[in-house]
């Protein structure tokens, strides 16, 4: 069973992961809570690389780092 996992990674709080069962999904959440929390529109930036490093999803959304990230993993059936 694959699950995705929206990380959430703000320098003002801390790292949080939420899961979904649905790849869509965490996208969008992971989209809108980049979009909530960024400061100055220009700071918002999708990225394509390192997908190979299994995430899907990759968003910076302010100067100091802070970034919003969708990784797959797959739970073997294990809960």
């Amino acid at each position: 069973m694959k699950i995705y996992i929206a990380i959430w990674n703000d320098q003002h709080s801390d790292i949080t992961a939420h899961p979904f069962s649905d790849p869509d999904n965490a996208v969008e959440w992971a989209k809108a809570k980049a979009k909530e929390c960024v400061r100055e529109p220009e700071d918002y930036e999708e990225h394509d690389y390192g997908r190979d490093s299994g995430w899907i999803f990759y968003a910076n959304y302010s100067c100091e780092g802070d970034n919003v990230r969708v990784v797959t993993t797959d739970l073997d059936g294990e809960i």
